[in-house]
């Protein structure tokens, strides 16, 4: 029997899916902007077109081992169904079953020049003198990456200083973000022009993780795409894509630098959540228990939430030293108390751990941040949070979760004029962060705290969208009806907030401390008026 070969690219309803480019083509050959995971949720229907597709599948097949929102399906749903034109008939949703493409597909093979091309590259193992090392590094006790030199895709050999100007600006971004490890640029530019593989990548810089790129300039424009890739199984993490006018090369290479070492901090930290949690209980060090409390963190649901304390504090048993795991043990008391889940104990313990990890000669960003959302929000130390603030964004301001936890501590303090554009750029930074529900939750509450209603309603609104299990997005939404003068509504949204979440203590103990005691008492009031207990 012969071998049988995978299609090169799917034609279907007027258009073509060109597996080799990663890209969507309409009738006159036009490519139709589509970002990487939405090309990959159109790439699975299409390969089973004719055939209910449910969301499960889809989360498995286009985010492996991942934890991710639910409507990031939805979303990338949405796109496809914008690139395609259509009106859902053609890309059809069935109701709490999943989806199905309703279109006669065509599957078309390489061409005889492409399947050669493809069959010449070398077998994995092979070097010449010079390039990289024989024999694979041991792995950092940390998540570790490295940043393959950008490919030029302009056409123009001229241009191959912009696409490795490229891959240092982002070695050296990222290499300011201390909980992960960097492999220098002088390693990474061993590969230039190699077509090897990433596992055989990882296995020879020990990295767990490689990011890619390319860059193609044309007509006074440059467009970039980056991917995350994990060396070990090959599977994407996290990809993006940038375009813009080439005015100022420098400038636009730092933007896209800032832009993806904000976005790739959270993308890794959500991959070694996935790797960890595959590993059996018992064996796993006091690493892997942080990272297990962090993806339980993230679900909003009170077992879950019991869990991941006990997480950390077991991680902190054994390894009191292991100062992140301590700072996101604190800062999870700022969620628990906002849910109503825990009572002045707990809060008393982590407004010490938090005055402690401060005291220290302490400059990492990622444990300032959190330390600073705790002091501020348990300890009510305004002046201390916004000391810590500060260092850590003087540390890092390019991560979104460092620019969302002080903002935080900018609304706590009631200086909304400083803590929106925080909270605008961690959105800009990393839109499909796992705690974007936090984000929009803190904007609402600026807005609110600076008298803008409307701007407070909009933002509130959509993180109850996007997290109806956070109770500080549906408090926020009510308060800021009833501050409109829309009590009616106010009402109904209080109603639905009863119906979903639960709130084991008083409005007091739950509402964030802020400085401006006036405005906390008007907020409290609002809710009471709209039937919030407590």
């Amino acid at each position: 029997m012969g071998e049988t070969k995978s299609p090169a690219s799917f034609r279907f309803a007027g258009f073509t899916l060109d597996l080799s480019r990663a890209a969507l083509l309409d009738g006159s050959g036009g490519e139709i902007a589509l970002r990487p995971k939405s090309f990959d949720v159109l790439r699975h229907m299409v390969a089973n077109s004719g055939r209910l597709v449910t969301r499960e599948e889809l989360l498995a097949a286009v985010w492996p081992g991942l934890f991710v929102a639910d409507d990031s399906v939805t979303g990338c749903i949405a796109e496809i169904r914008r690139a395609l034109q259509d009106d859902g008939r053609l890309l059809r949703t069935l109701p709490k079953r999943g989806y199905l493409l309703e279109a006669k597909v065509i599957q078309e093979q390489a061409a005889p020049e492409q399947a050669k091309a493809s069959e010449e590259i070398p077998p994995l193992g092979r070097q010449a003198p010079g390039e990289a090392p024989a024999h694979p590094l041991p792995p950092v006790d940390r998540p570790s990456l490295v940043v393959l030199p950008f490919a030029n895709l302009s056409g123009d050999p001229e241009q191959e200083y912009f696409a490795d100007g490229m891959t240092e600006e982002l070695t050296t971004a990222l290499s300011r973000v201390r909980w992960f490890f960097v492999i220098a640029r002088n390693s990474a530019f061993t590969y230039k022009g190699r077509p090897v593989d990433v596992r055989q990548i990882g296995r020879e810089l020990g990295v767990g993780y490689a990011l890619e790129g390319t860059v193609r300039k044309a007509g006074g424009r440059v467009r970039i795409t980056v991917q995350l890739i994990e060396t070990e199984t090959g599977h994407h993490v996290w990809a993006e894509r940038f375009e813009d006018t080439l005015e100022d090369i420098f400038a636009l290479q730092d933007r896209v630098a800032e832009a993806v070492a904000g976005a790739v901090e959270p993308s890794l930290q959500a991959a070694e959540i996935g790797r960890s949690a595959t590993k059996p209980t018992e064996n796993l060090d006091a690493y892997d228990l942080y990272l297990r409390g962090l993806s339980r963190a993230y679900r909003m649901m009170r077992e879950d939430s019991d869990a991941a304390l006990s997480l950390f504090c077991q991680a902190i048993a054994l390894d009191p030293n292991f100062a992140l795991a301590k700072a996101n043990s604190v800062a999870y008391r700022v969620v628990r108390k906002t849910q109503g889940w825990s009572g002045p104990d707990e809060w008393e313990e982590g407004a010490a751990w938090a005055r402690e990890l401060l005291g220290l000669d302490q400059d990492d960003p990622s444990v300032l941040r959190l330390a600073a959302l705790a002091i501020a929000h348990l300890g009510h130390d305004y002046a201390a949070g916004v000391r810590a603030a500060e260092r850590a964004l003087r540390r890092n301001s390019g991560s979104a979760q460092v620019l969302l936890s002080c903002a935080w501590v900018y609304v706590y303090a009631c200086q909304p004029e400083v803590a929106i554009p925080l909270f605008e750029r961690a959105m800009r930074l990393s839109p499909h962060d796992p705690e974007i529900a936090f984000m929009l939750s803190g904007i609402a509450m600026a807005y609110l705290v600076a008298g803008d209603f409307e701007a407070a309603l909009h933002w509130a609104d959509r993180s109850v969208q996007r997290a109806p299990n956070w109770a500080s997005g549906h408090r926020i939404l009510v308060g800021a009806l009833v501050l409109s003068g829309r009590e009616a509504e106010a009402q109904e949204a209080a109603a639905t907030m009863q119906s979903i979440t639960s709130q084991e203590r008083s409005l007091e103990d739950v509402i964030p401390p802020l400085r401006d005691k006036e405005i906390r008492v008007r907020y409290i009031a609002a809710l009471r008026s709209a039937g919030v207990p407590g």
